[in-house]
């Protein structure tokens, strides 16, 4: 079950939209959280990207990881999506919107059945941060409704290092940010 959903998070499969979606903002009194996981099979190491942003598209903070054993890219994907919630819940009281490109992913997370994978764990910890009492909602997005988090995980696979960027403090994704608001 989990190979066959393992081509829904893989980073060379194309959109089937053909018009672009671009990123949207959250709705009043809510945060966005975007994230990403990258995978390379010829090393088995994988990236992670995570961009928290407020409802006027400011960016809170930025992130990007390194993943020194990776099993797949569903694997980078669910890190991610710990990761990126665990950043979140420390940086904002809001409730949160967590955005992800990957459908088995967000799936594994929303399921209320018990995951029996190799993959349980994640899906347990993610579980548990879920469950103590904020408000976190997990969806599916397309790629292109935030490049950045994308942008990012390659990163952290392809730079074999760990970032983070308070609020706007990084240039690169300050610029890709505001890049991304003017095209709204």
């Amino acid at each position: 079950m989990v190979q066959s959903g393992l081509q829904n998070c893989v980073a060379a499969r194309p959109e089937k939209r053909s018009v672009p979606c671009r990123w949207e903002r959250p709705q009043p009194g809510w945060m966005k959280l975007n994230v990403d996981g990258s995978f390379d099979s010829s090393s088995s190491t994988g990236g992670i990207g995570a961009v928290l942003r407020d409802r006027l598209g400011t960016v809170i903070f930025s992130a990007c990881g390194f993943i020194e054993r990776c099993c797949n890219p569903l694997e980078a994907e669910l890190l991610a999506c710990k990761e990126g919630i665990n950043l979140a819940l420390q940086w904002t009281l809001l409730p949160i919107i967590v955005e992800s490109d990957c459908l088995v992913a967000v799936d594994m997370i929303q399921s209320k059945k018990k995951e029996w994978s190799q993959l349980a764990y994640l899906v347990r910890d993610i579980g548990e941060m879920l469950s103590e009492g904020r408000e976190v909602r997990i969806r599916k997005i397309q790629r292109s409704q935030n490049n950045i988090r994308h942008y990012l995980a390659n990163r952290g696979r392809t730079n074999a290092r760990s970032e983070f960027w308070p609020d706007g403090s990084c240039n690169l994704i300050s610029q890709a940010v505001c890049k991304e608001a003017l095209a709204e």
